[in-house]
């Protein structure tokens, strides 16, 4: 599956305006990205090092790009 490179301006609207269906489709757009910023190092008791994706910090983004997405302004002119 080909994945776009931009959300759509409609879609970028329709999230504005709290429209739960276009959040959700702004934060899977997003997903990886957001993936990428919560990984952490793990260590096993051999000392081994392990990259994985903190759950509560993956959370919080999620949480600060939905107040972000609501309350950005869109000024059409």
């Amino acid at each position: 599956m080909k994945k776009k490179k931009n959300l759509s301006f409609d879609i970028i609207v329709a999230a504005t305006d709290g429209d739960k269906e276009a959040i959700k489709k702004s934060l899977d757009f997003y997903d990886g990205y957001i993936s990428k910023l919560s990984l952490r190092k793990m260590y096993d008791d051999y000392g081994n090092v392990y990259m994985v994706v903190d759950s509560e910090l993956k959370g919080r983004i999620q949480t600060a790009v939905m107040n972000m997405i609501l309350n950005f302004e869109i000024i059409v002119v």
